[in-house]
């Protein structure tokens, strides 16, 4: 039975373990010390006339005191994990009022219940991964998911009548089940959308900021879908929301009685158009938030974070947050999602990298027609696929060239959201359907490009398979598709099949397309059409001639001329082998369309006139086509 003691009853080594776990930043919440069976709660308010920690399963109650300006505490032995525990308060006007520990690792979604949660130990384990990490920076391709509308689907459609594995929570069965499709295609990384507790669909309206999602999986189950996940050379995202809180179910909403414009949490915020905006200059609002991110890296060992409409965070409060961060975990990766993308996110407010929302707008642009040759010779071109300025190595820009949730989930049933120009479509159903060949080899044109541009590329969940229409978390029509790939869809598995290949050639051609500077050359931009060629040249003596074809019109007879400078044609060679053509017969295409055969030698022609080196290939239409020079 729980039994309330004085901080002063401590032996020495169980207060100097304490001290220690609060020069770790560990101050506020339920500190659970395993070994010894004692738990210190502690928890900050302001208007309230006393607080009780309640022993959820007996409802003993136990007086916390004073032990700092508006911080209350009590100290109790013979605790066991995962015990469940929640707090009454005696508002100003005498009323009681249950609430939840803001600092819980894990709740009950439907009451106020929390567990007791060793997460000292986890710290512990977890110190040799959170200081090394595994992150290959330029190296990234990402996959980006929702952990429940991915797999919610995945038993039934395959009939799995492994009562075990029914059973299993969203976490274990992507864990066992889907980490083996994502390392199929070659993706080295997975982005999850929240994972902490949240109320509505997509996770961006946190409930507290803390206690994990107990409707996706248990704590371990997270810890097991983060060691697969590592075990088969997988980093792990996560998007974290820091600017506001849920509009709806909001645990911290007048937390202590106190309810002028939310309480002691929001009170003079602002609001985000989705929520109220924490206080951010209260130390104890500039604490939780640092928690809620040192939580997922000192506790589970995750690779890095996304911080969620960074710039709804005051700029020093993000620089103070990612300063701590990074003092704690050098090797960690940060993004910012900003609108419009800005470098100076990147150059003075501490992040590696921003979210680049705009290739994906300017994409749809050029499909309406908003875009012309105009816009293509006279910067679109440059900008699309060596980077916006002030961006100085390709791991500062996620490229979502294909869209992100963002802009493929819909709420409206298919609608159009009213003044939103976010689509709410994949962008196979933008373009035609998936039943549209021009659709499908311009989506093969997209993915392929993101992944020979400057940046890092990234996926969200059905787009690799042609998946149509929307994603919906609620709607099981439009969640992720597992149909697709249980019957083999022929279009899904071509698909499948590119961005599993052009993967592949991101990663074995890093120094060339995951390099840590710009190493573009030979930047030529055709001022007739939407194409252009150039050459990405490595540190390791070696250099691929890419060309984008983003038109209708094609070259089919070895009628189109690029030429390469002396430089390039005496440092790599005359000589050229196609490696890749988006437009290959196993993707949906044509196999005439290579230029030779795969893997055959192209000769170059000269001009002796005008002292020019030359190629003449085949370029099919909506196309990216690879060539490795060679001597």
């Amino acid at each position: 039975m729980w039994e309330e003691i004085e901080y002063d009853e401590l032996t020495e080594d169980e207060k100097k373990e304490i001290v220690e776990q609060e020069k770790c930043d560990i101050k506020m919440g339920s500190i659970y010390y395993k070994k010894s069976g004692i738990c210190v709660f502690r928890i900050w308010v302001v208007k309230c006339r006393n607080v009780w920690l309640v022993n959820g399963e007996t409802n003993n109650n136990y007086l916390m005191k004073n032990i700092s300006d508006n911080i209350k505490q009590v100290v109790i032995k013979n605790v066991k994990e995962y015990e469940k525990y929640y707090y009454v308060l005696e508002t100003s006007t005498g009323e009681k009022i249950k609430r939840r520990d803001p600092y819980s690792r894990y709740t009950e979604y439907e009451s106020d219940l929390c567990y007791v949660i060793d997460y000292l130990s986890k710290r512990n384990k977890n110190k040799e991964i959170s200081s090394s990490g595994i992150i290959d920076k330029n190296n990234l391709i990402i996959y980006e998911l929702h952990v429940e509308s991915y797999i919610k689907q995945y038993n039934s459609i395959f009939n799995n009548n492994n009562n075990n594995s029914n059973n299993d929570s969203f976490f274990k069965q992507i864990a066992d089940n889907a980490i083996e499709y994502i390392k199929e295609l070659n993706f080295n990384c997975i982005e999850l959308m929240p994972v902490v507790e949240y109320c509505g669909e997509w996770g961006y309206n946190p409930r507290l900021m803390m206690s994990l999602n107990i409707n996706l999986g248990s704590i371990d189950d997270f810890e097991y879908l983060i060691k697969k996940s590592h075990d088969n050379g997988i980093s792990i995202i996560i998007d974290i929301v820091l600017h506001h809180g849920a509009s709806k179910m909001n645990s911290l909403w007048n937390f202590d009685g106190y309810d002028y414009k939310g309480g002691i949490y929001f009170e003079d915020g602002g609001d985000t158009g989705w929520g109220a905006k924490f206080n951010f200059h209260k130390k104890e609002i500039q604490e939780m938030l640092f928690m809620a991110c040192d939580v997922f890296l000192g506790e589970y060992g995750v690779d890095g974070i996304r911080f969620d409409s960074a710039h709804n965070i005051p700029s020093w409060l993000l620089k103070m947050i990612t300063d701590k961060l990074r003092s704690k975990y050098q090797n960690k990766f940060f993004i910012a999602e900003v609108v419009p993308e800005n470098p100076k996110y990147i150059k003075e407010y501490g992040f590696d990298s921003c979210w680049i929302h705009s290739s994906y707008y300017d994409i749809i642009s050029q499909f309406r027609n908003q875009k012309n040759q105009y816009d293509w010779n006279n910067g679109y071109c440059k900008s699309l696929i060596q980077g916006h300025n002030g961006f100085t190595s390709p791991y500062q820009c996620i490229l979502m060239m294909l869209g992100n949730h963002d802009q493929i989930g819909n709420r409206h049933n298919g609608g159009i959201p009213n003044g939103d120009d976010r689509i709410g479509r994949y962008i196979i159903d933008m373009f035609g359907g998936r039943n549209n060949w021009d659709a499908r080899a311009y989506l093969r044109l997209l993915y392929s490009l993101s992944c020979i541009s400057f940046g890092v590329p990234m996926l969200f969940m059905g787009t690799e398979n042609l998946q149509g229409e929307w994603w919906s978390v609620k709607d099981s029509n439009h969640n992720y598709n597992w149909k697709l790939i249980r019957d083999k869809d022929k279009l899904t598995y071509e698909m499948r099949n590119l961005v599993k290949d052009i993967n592949y050639i991101k990663i074995t051609e890093k120094d060339v397309f995951s390099s840590d500077y710009n190493n573009f050359i030979e930047f030529n931009i055709n001022p007739n059409h939407l194409l252009v060629s150039f050459v990405r040249e490595g540190k390791n003596n070696n250099a691929c001639l890419c060309v984008v074809n983003m038109d209708k019109c094609e070259w089919l007879n070895r009628n189109y001329s690029v030429s390469i400078s002396n430089y390039i044609i005496n440092k790599y060679g005359n000589k050229i082998v196609q490696v890749f053509n988006s437009q290959s017969g196993e993707y949906g295409g044509w196999d005439e369309s290579y230029t030779t055969h795969k893997g055959e030698i192209i000769n170059s022609l000269y001009n002796k006139e005008n002292n020019n080196t030359y190629f003449l290939l085949n370029i099919p239409k909506y196309s990216v086509t690879i060539y490795k020079l060679c001597k």
